[in-house]
């Protein structure tokens, strides 16, 4: 009798657990996303100070204030984006504009976040010279770091569900709240409608691209502060931040029943976009390019950084730690 006769069937069960949509502290209800999102935030801004302050990089007080700016600036990023590509779904196919402006009822984008803090901390970053890709490889693991974190509270309220699938990675929600899961019904009926929901609790085994987030994040981090302790060009960990994760959302993209534009949606055009400056940086500089690696020379009137040295120089003598 040969293996393949044999009345035996392997298979793995899916992912399961409860979802929690509040945390109750008395009168006041959290959300588990919020709160990943600001520890996220917090553990991943206070790891780049500690970077900085090991490889001889901008002040601290210069990143904080920087980092304010990228803040705010990521807070509208996230909702324009997540609004351009759901549009109708939050206005209730246009018949509740004002929708768009009640963003504690969820709908944000992280391209769109990174995107928007990018742009609104540059002017104080170049205004005080403390160099873009300088900043940005400073910023690169403790962003990768911060992803890993946040994710957690997309997986705690079931978030950023998929395509069905029997994965084994696959994820079955057993309950939101004590409360039972919805039908598989509920779900299909939207499904074959066009418009699953992306949040939420369902008796079906779905893609959960938040787990494949975290995982990916979590090596991304790892690789980050692998290659930060020998790289010697300016940008490169910027440009593999940028591949990797732009990478990961293109194939997690093709997972979610998204609005697309061409077979794309939104967030994969903008990450194959990205990708391809990255590649081309990395090619042909492998880093960035030359006339832009170096901060502007500061003032007269004395630097506003304790050094202008990488963030990504030689380890001091006898050590390589570089541990959060």
């Amino acid at each position: 009798m040969t293996l393949a006769a044999l009345p035996v069937k392997f298979t793995i069960n899916p992912l399961e657990w409860e979802i929690l949509s509040r945390i109750h502290i008395g009168p006041v209800a959290v959300s588990p996303h919020g709160i990943g999102i600001a520890l996220g935030f917090l553990i991943g801004a206070q790891y780049m100070v500690r970077r900085s302050k090991r490889w001889g990089g901008p002040h601290e007080n210069d990143i904080w204030n920087a980092l304010f700016w990228g803040l705010l600036g990521s807070m509208v990023g996230a909702r324009v984006a997540y609004t351009i590509g759901h549009f109708s779904e939050i206005t209730d196919n246009f018949d509740d504009p004002l929708a768009v402006f009640r963003v504690w009822e969820g709908g944000i984008s992280l391209l769109g976040g990174i995107t928007g803090g990018v742009l609104a901390a540059y002017p104080y970053v170049r205004k005080h010279r403390m160099g873009f890709w300088p900043m940005t490889d400073l910023a690169a693991p403790g962003l990768a770091l911060g992803i890993f974190i946040g994710r957690i509270g997309d997986l705690m309220i079931g978030d950023h569900l998929g395509k069905p699938t029997d994965f084994f990675l696959g994820w079955r929600c057993v309950g939101s709240s004590g409360n039972p899961p919805l039908s598989e019904s509920v779900y299909r009926a939207a499904l074959e409608r066009g418009s699953p929901p992306s949040l939420g609790c369902y008796d079906i085994t779905l893609h959960q691209t938040a787990i494949y987030d975290f995982i990916s994040a979590g090596i991304l981090f790892a690789v980050l502060v692998w290659v930060g302790r020998k790289a010697r060009n300016r940008g490169l960990l910027t440009l593999i931040f940028g591949l990797w994760y732009g990478g990961m959302r293109v194939v997690e993209d093709f997972l979610r029943v998204d609005k697309r534009y061409f077979g794309l949606t939104g967030s994969q055009i903008t990450a194959l976009i990205v990708m391809a400056i990255c590649l081309y940086l990395l090619v042909r500089y492998r880093g960035a390019p030359p006339a832009m690696a170096e901060p502007p020379p500061p003032d007269e009137g004395g630097p506003t950084t304790d050094s202008d040295l990488s963030p990504v120089p030689a380890a001091p003598s006898g050590s390589t730690d570089d541990s959060p």
